[in-house]
């Protein structure tokens, strides 16, 4: 039986079992084909093992055995798709017309798959049922399609000109206007609708690969002081002559309140741009001619040059040598946008303009497909994000450029997008010259795919780094499981005391007394948990090698008798979200990612709890890098900690750390005298033995040596303690003298045995980090009054591991 022929969109589409089925069924002329309006329907009734794809643009030739080879090569790999090469009749002269292959960056809703290609219906069958329908529209039904079926089965590209594609004779569509240049119309205005669309399906796949990265925050804090100028323009050239000089122009008749230098990077020119550039450096002594010692410099090398040298300012702007600002204004506006949102980098609009400086179509080209949300993610599908592009030139000098003259901007934009968020000017400040001489004017195939192929490889290594970054994230798993990721709180104006850092606020201790001592004055339950802080009962008990505070503190009851258990937190509202902050609570916008809050029951004065703004676990393994960031902002004053989802987080739910006075711990002094047991890559472990605690003390000054052998401790104590789960553990942090003293406290069990007794057996104590390292709250005055040396070593004895598992633990660890 022949089977039927449909039409989705621009495309023929038909089921077939083999080879002979597809050739008979072949549309050819004025094929009458039905219409699919259910595109995920459609497939999932298909009887057949493959599912043809054709585009109606195009008259195909395709013979039976060729067929049959690439039907053979899906079923051999399995394949959840297969495209092949062809060849262009143009006239009845034959043109190769080679693809590439699709790599996991090839998310691009461009990428060419050529006038035919094949799916395997079993696989697009799965990917349906597993990640959901395609929409309706057949603009983009295809790209979800084969989005959803790549993220498990390859799409393979056969390197063989399999099939013969002519085109049609089109009928003429009047559109208004002129016609716009193929590489600008996904920035048209008319197809703005479509790109949302576009920009949905990619987010969604980059969430099923785990690649899906939440709003960016972090800004550039940075600031070279020693920095002569604000900005500098930067000119890479190379046989310009016709415009060198105009680019010049534009720069020199930029009017700002702030010095500025144009460095012109000349690379070996030979048409007499160097002799040009070194009359106009001669001239103004604000222009550098700058000419590499290297020969085998591109343009990415040579943004290199420009921002290692020391005449760089406190950014750097670009503009290339065959372009202008589009008004003396432009840089002014540039550097006003970056200052006030701290960003890495920014990117303005700019116009397309012909040799004469007349607009071409599409116009101005505004990029308004990005987001601050999502711009991040859509990068990966979209070609750029718009020009001028500027960056602050400490966070650039880090990243750098690759040694390439296609894609250097777009590389760097990526890494930036990763960890900061980059601002954007919708208005045009740029007039791009459209030329013979432009690098992607009149490009052959040949080229085109190989700039193709580099900014598929880039998204390809994009791709991989963030799912390396998301690997071992709550918010990865969450989305490799299908749920939901919470979204960074946006607190209200109101909650938001002060932001750090900022040049107005470059250290963070004076800025947390100035939060409590206002929150003080502003707040009235802190103002009365302070008074019953200072009204609180203290005795010392000598224990032999120790000393330990008792602290009878009533206020933290709640937090000592918090149920932890997962039934009880799913049934009760988080506390630490900002939705939930009491009225009059204010707190410091740490780094983007953090809110430091004045804790409303406090151990001592000044005690800060520091909140993450997305609801996600404790777990210490992918936040250590913050809490060893928070310690060494917060010192020399203050010491941060943090209690395990099982030993003392009042909200496992929640990351937190939590962040005491320096010298609140007497015991914290005595590091300092620790003897070493080891070292291993620049860290020294150390242990304290005979206080009836497992304690490991690591210290260094490499913070990702420190990382690493934590991590290492961490998986060793798994390893020995037969647990996939993060091991019970609280943890001190201190940072002092450039190296940081991070204090492990080992657990066995989270809260003792006394604690569940009832009557007059009953010990109400909930050991955190606190409690671990000297200073035991009780909030009830019959434990306080009744507690000695022997029932503080008797809690201390059972919750805390071992000596023979941490002398396993520690064998392994120093390995």
């Amino acid at each position: 039986m022949k089977p039927s022929v449909y039409r989705l969109g621009r495309f023929f589409l038909w089921g077939a079992a083999h080879e002979q089925q597809a050739q008979d069924a072949w549309p050819a002329g004025d094929v009458k084909a039905g219409e699919i309006h259910r595109p995920s329907l459609f497939i999932n009734t298909l009887k057949s093992h493959f599912l043809f794809v054709l585009d109606s643009a195009a008259d195909v030739a395709c013979d039976v055995q060729t067929l049959g080879r690439l039907l053979r090569l899906a079923r051999d790999v399995r394949a959840g798709m297969i495209y092949s090469d062809y060849l262009d009749n143009d006239g009845g002269r034959l043109i190769e017309h080679p693809l590439l292959d699709c790599q996991p960056g090839s998310v691009r809703d461009n990428f060419n798959f050529g006038h035919f290609f094949i799916v395997s219906v079993p696989a697009a069958k799965a990917a349906l049922a597993k990640y959901g329908a395609l929409p309706s529209d057949p603009e983009t039904a295809l790209y979800d399609l084969r989005l959803k079926v790549s993220a498990d089965h390859p799409l393979l590209h056969v390197p063989e000109f399999s099939y013969i594609a002519s085109g049609k004779k089109q009928k003429p569509v009047k559109k208004a206007g002129r016609p716009t240049e193929a590489l600008f119309a996904y920035v048209a205005a008319e197809n703005a609708g479509r790109q949302k669309r576009l920009e949905k399906i990619a987010t969604a796949h980059l969430k099923r690969i785990g690649a899906y990265l939440p709003v960016r925050t972090g800004q550039a804090w940075e600031i070279q002081e020693d920095a002569l100028w604000k900005a500098s323009v930067v000119i890479p050239v190379l046989n310009r002559k016709k415009t060198i000089a105009d680019a010049l122009t534009s720069a020199l008749g930029q009017k700002t309140d702030f010095p500025f230098n144009i460095l012109v990077v000349d690379n070996h020119s030979t048409d007499g741009t160097t002799g040009l550039l070194k009359k106009f450096a001669a001239q103004y002594p604000h222009v550098l001619h700058m000419i590499p010692e290297r020969h085998d410099l591109a343009i990415g090398g040579c943004w290199n040059e420009a921002i290692a040298s020391p005449h760089c300012g406190r950014y750097a702007v670009q503009l290339d040598s065959d372009d202008l600002y589009s008004s003396p204004h432009a840089l002014q506006k540039i550097i006003n946008a970056l200052r006030r949102g701290r960003y890495a980098m920014l990117a303005g609009s700019y116009t397309l303009v012909n040799e004469k400086l007349k607009p071409i179509p599409p116009g101005v080209i505004d990029h308004r497909e990005w987001t601050k949300a999502n711009g991040h993610n859509n990068l990966l599908r979209v070609n750029g994000l718009g020009a001028p592009r500027a960056f602050d030139t400490a966070v650039i000098r880090k990243i750098g450029f690759p040694n390439v003259s296609y894609g250097e901007d777009y590389a760097a934009a990526l890494r930036v997008s990763r960890d900061y968020k980059i601002g954007r000017i919708y208005e045009s400040l740029y007039l791009c010259r459209r030329w013979a001489d432009n690098t992607d004017a009149g490009l052959s195939i040949e080229k085109q795919n190989r700039n193709d192929f580099y900014k598929d490889r880039l998204r390809t290594m994009e791709i991989q780094a963030r799912q390396m970054l998301n690997s071992n994230s709550n918010e990865c798993r969450a989305l490799r499981a299908g749920l939901s990721v919470p979204a960074r709180k946006t607190e209200t104006p109101d909650q938001i005391f002060a932001e750090f850092p900022t040049p107005d606020h470059p250290a963070l201790s004076p800025l947390c007394n100035d939060l409590f001592q206002s929150q003080k004055k502003s707040w009235p339950k802190l103002a009365a948990t302070c008074r019953d802080l200072a009204a609180a009962r203290e005795k010392t008990l000598s224990c032999d090698r120790y000393s330990v505070t008792l602290q009878f503190n009533p206020g933290r009851a709640l937090s000592s008798g918090a149920a932890v258990d997962a039934e009880s937190i799913k049934k009760r509202p988080c506390f630490l979200c900002a939705g939930s902050l009491p009225a009059g609570q204010e707190g410091i916008l740490y780094r983007g990612d953090f809110l430091i809050l004045c804790n409303p029951a406090p151990i001592f004065h000044h005690h800060f709890t520091v909140v993450s703004r997305r609801h996600i676990q404790q777990e210490i393994t992918t936040s250590l890098p913050a809490l060893l960031q928070l310690a060494a902002d917060a010192a020399p004053d203050y010491t941060a900690f943090y209690n395990g989802p099982a030993c003392g987080a009042s909200a496992p739910d929640h990351l937190h750390f939590q962040m005491m006075p320096v010298d609140a711990l007497p015991y914290l002094h005595a590091l300092r005298d620790l003897p070493m047991i080891g070292e291993t890559a620049g860290v020294r472990y150390s242990i304290s033995q005979g206080i009836d605690r497992a304690i490991v003390v690591l210290s260094s000054g490499d913070d990702e040596a420190l990382t690493g052998q934590f991590l290492n401790l961490l998986r060793a104590a798994q390893t020995v303690l037969v647990t996939p789960d993060e091991p019970l553990m609280n943890i001190l942090c201190s940072y002092e003298k450039d190296h940081w003293i991070l204090t492990v406290f080992l657990r066995r069990k989270h809260r003792p045995d006394a604690y569940y007794a009832h009557g007059d057996e009953r010990i109400f104590i909930s050991p955190g980090a606190v409690d671990m390292a000297g200073v035991v709250v009780t909030p009830k005055l019959i434990d306080f009054e009744r507690l000695d040396c022997s029932g503080i070593r008797n809690l201390y004895r059972e919750v805390s591991l071992d000596e023979e598992s941490l002398a396993e633990i520690l064998k392994i660890a120093l390995k």
